[in-house]
């Protein structure tokens, strides 16, 4: 065999080898012609996550799962790898979040995007997250409706429990006896209606009389229309005027005023001031009436005994009037002092 053609088998085998070993990578999730960058994220359950699971991003198939380990120095938990294609940039705080993708209950990954600075690097542990399967979502929606379909169905037991108890035979006689009393008043009913119409006939003219005497008060009102008006409207001023005043203010002072009103009287009651002198004590009465005596005595002697009183003298161009006490003997030598010096004068 010549070595041209050794070398081409060997060139043969090595592509072959080379395609084998591509193959089975691609098979395995591996692309050996593009770039892609590894994450990892740990799970406490794979919930149905295997090799090859898809890995989506907004919906777009961008990479798949290419391992899942076991840790054995954890709790049960697995760390599961995947592959995406270096042109989409992971935002830091990015969640790997495992999820149904159809119906039918496959499993895929999807990546929500985080919301801190910068872009995760390959290599990187990313926060896992798991949604609920179809039929846990399905369950999440109809626990509430069970539960609520029992507290009806309880509640309603409830209802005919109370109906069997209202119901008894004391309450079905009562109900009878009920319907009995109306089935009289209906009967009385139809008694007082037709007495009414017997009335509204007989007093048909009377009914007459009283509509119209009421058309004509509506008539009147009608026509005074402008009075009431002007009416409302002056009540309305007036209380304008109310509501403007300080009442609260006046009653305000008048109570005042009455409290020392009451408080005066109350010192007059008891004795205080002048006032309450003058009340409780005759004293003042009697000086009064004493003096009023005396001066109608004087009064009297003065009417009836006029010299006594009043003097007249020759050389006065006037006249000298003395009203003395006739008993005042002090008022008499006054006098008579007064008579000698008029005798002194007629003698020069």
């Amino acid at each position: 065999m010549s070595a041209s053609k050794i070398t081409r088998i060997g060139i043969l085998v090595t592509v072959a080898i080379v395609l084998l070993i591509w193959g089975m990578g691609y098979l395995k999730g591996k692309n050996l012609l593009k770039h892609e960058n590894t994450y990892y994220v740990i799970y406490n359950d794979v919930n149905g996550i295997s090799v090859s699971n898809a890995v989506l991003i907004n919906g777009y198939h961008a990479g798949q799962v290419i391992a899942i380990e076991y840790i054995p120095d954890t709790t049960d938990k697995f760390r599961v790898s995947f592959m995406i294609d270096e042109k989409f940039k992971l935002v830091k705080g990015s969640v790997a979040q495992v999820f149904s993708q159809d119906i039918m209950g496959t499993r895929a990954i999807r990546i929500l995007r985080g919301k801190g600075e910068g872009y995760q690097k390959d290599g990187d542990t990313l926060v896992a997250a798991v949604e609920g399967g179809l039929v846990e979502q399905v369950n999440m929606e109809i626990a509430p409706l069970k539960r609520k379909a029992e507290s009806l169905i309880s509640s309603l037991d409830s209802a005919i429990i109370i109906v069997r108890e209202i119901f008894n035979k004391k309450t079905q006689e009562d109900l009878r006896n009920t319907f009995a009393s109306i089935k009289n008043t209906i009967a009385n009913l139809e008694k007082t209606t037709f007495t009414l119409d017997t009335i509204m006939t007989t007093e048909k003219s009377k009914l007459a009389l009283i509509f119209s005497n009421v058309e004509a008060i509506t008539a009147n009102l009608k026509n005074n229309d402008e009075k009431i008006s002007t009416i409302i409207k002056n009540f309305a001023n007036i209380s304008d005027s109310l509501a403007k005043a300080d009442i609260a203010s006046t009653l305000g002072k008048a109570d005042s005023a009455l409290l020392q009103f009451n408080q005066i009287l109350a010192k007059i009651n008891s004795g205080q001031g002048s006032i309450g002198q003058l009340v409780h004590n005759d004293t003042l009465y009697r000086n009064i009436e004493n003096a009023s005596y005396h001066l109608s005595r004087l009064m009297r002697d003065m009417h009836e005994n006029p010299k006594r009183y009043v003097h007249f003298s020759v050389l006065d161009v006037g006249k000298t009037i003395y009203v003395t006490d006739p008993n005042d003997k002090k008022a008499k030598k006054k006098k008579g002092e007064a008579k000698t010096s008029d005798a002194e004068i007629e003698e020069k």
